[in-house]
């Protein structure tokens, strides 16, 4: 098994990540530059029964361009926690924004989970949330060895032996 963060750390650096190692600076960084990539996934194959399959998001294309022509942070497409509830039903609110795009969020809504009463609307709110945001972590993790594969021809047939 081989740790993809001490690869990155070692021997990949892109400028579109400023210097972070995080995959939530990689990712957007490695969407921009690989045609691959951006092929791949800026279809919405994405959660499709003859694309790629996933439990928690339908029809999806993680490939998104802004009007400036820059990628769309893949964790900034994620859905608002509490999407289409009304606040007025919510006993509390995770943070300001009520969004997972970092581990942070993410280990706050975990554990609020397990050691805070909520009402079912909220817990199911908050683990759908979770679940797309692991997703999306472990997808993230894909994304970059497929880069790193295509870079060295793996993918593609470019320079393989």
């Amino acid at each position: 098994m081989v740790d993809m963060w001490d690869v990155l750390k070692r021997f990949y650096y892109h400028p579109l990540t400023n210097g972070s190692n995080s995959i939530k600076k990689v990712l957007p960084a490695i969407l921009s530059e690989s045609a691959h990539l951006r092929a791949k996934y800026g279809a919405p194959i994405y959660g499709t029964a003859a694309g790629i399959p996933s439990l928690n998001f339908a029809k999806w294309s993680w490939l998104k361009i802004a009007v400036d022509g820059q990628v769309v942070d893949p964790y900034r497409q994620l859905p608002p926690i509490f999407d289409g509830i009304d606040p007025a039903k919510l006993d509390f609110t995770l943070m300001g924004d009520d969004e997972l795009a970092d581990g942070g969020a993410a280990m706050t809504a975990y554990a609020k989970m397990q050691f805070t009463e909520m009402s079912d609307i909220e817990r199911d709110s908050l683990r759908s949330a979770l679940l797309k945001y692991c997703e999306l972590d472990t997808l993230a993790m894909v994304m970059l060895y497929e880069h790193w594969a295509d870079l060295t021809g793996e993918i593609g047939g470019r320079g393989a032996a």
